[in-house]
């Protein structure tokens, strides 16, 4: 079965939390009927952190798409940090459009540290802010950054899975 960029960012990167207590970037995996694995890196991370600058050095890439796509494009989504009580936690937006400066989006991720916020539902995000963004162009991945760091710590049989049940493929960017 393939599936689409809304079905497999989760699979790399749905929620990353961090707190302060524990300095640990934690990352979950959702897979259908399975429960959420998670994953413990440190918040200061080299690669991750130039992987969020350069989603923000390029979101205007993202906005020119999303205000403007072509049929080739789709799965349009940005990853938001939220705070609570110290913690943040980050996840995905989907179905993103782009009005007032702003990011707007379903939240498409089951938040574990920000009561009150469930998936579905809808908010918004400036874009000095995200920590994230893609979509697909012709069954490549554009853009994800912070996936493309989780995909290239994949063991190749992990990998050989995430490209048997996409419907996009991870390239060098």
């Amino acid at each position: 079965m393939k599936y689409k960029l809304l079905l497999m960012i989760p699979l790399l990167a749905t929620s990353c939390t961090t707190q302060r207590s524990n300095h640990t970037l934690g990352r979950e995996m959702i897979r259908p009927g399975v429960e959420p694995e998670r994953f413990a890196i440190k918040d200061d991370d080299a690669e991750m952190g130039r992987a969020v600058k350069k989603a923000r050095k390029t979101v205007s890439t993202f906005i020119a798409a999303v205000q403007h796509p072509t049929p080739t494009q789709r799965d349009f989504e940005v990853k938001k940090p939220y705070i609570h009580d110290g913690v943040m936690e980050h996840l995905w937006l989907s179905e993103v459009t782009f009005s007032g400066g702003r990011f707007h989006g379903k939240v498409d991720n089951r938040p574990r540290s920000i009561p009150g916020l469930k998936m579905g539902d809808r908010s918004s995000v400036n874009p000095r802010e995200i920590t994230d963004w893609a979509f697909v162009d012709k069954g490549i991945l554009i853009g994800g950054y912070t996936i493309r760091v989780l995909f290239n710590e994949l063991p190749p049989e992990r990998k050989q899975a995430f490209e048997d049940e996409a419907d996009f493929h991870i390239t060098k960017q």
